[in-house]
């Protein structure tokens, strides 16, 4: 295990057992760790079969058709 490894989950360890009291409190800590492990996730590109799936999604879209709306066109 390499030492950026070794501090990252040790960073973790210490951030398991949330000290916060109220409701509140506590999803701003479970936020805060849900960023800490999928924030490297995000910022890696999309592969190119994802963004072809996502170009036929989007043409296959009727032009008329308001963004949002539910139902048959």
């Amino acid at each position: 295990m390499d030492k950026e490894s070794m501090v990252k989950d040790a960073e973790f360890r210490s951030a398991l057992a949330p000290e916060p009291s109220t409701q509140g409190e506590k999803e701003d800590w479970i936020g805060r760790q849900l960023r800490r492990v999928f924030d490297s996730a995000l910022s890696e590109p999309l592969p190119d079969d994802i963004m072809s799936l996502l170009d036929r999604i989007d043409d296959a879209q009727p032009a008329d058709k308001p963004e949002g709306s539910k139902g048959p066109a």
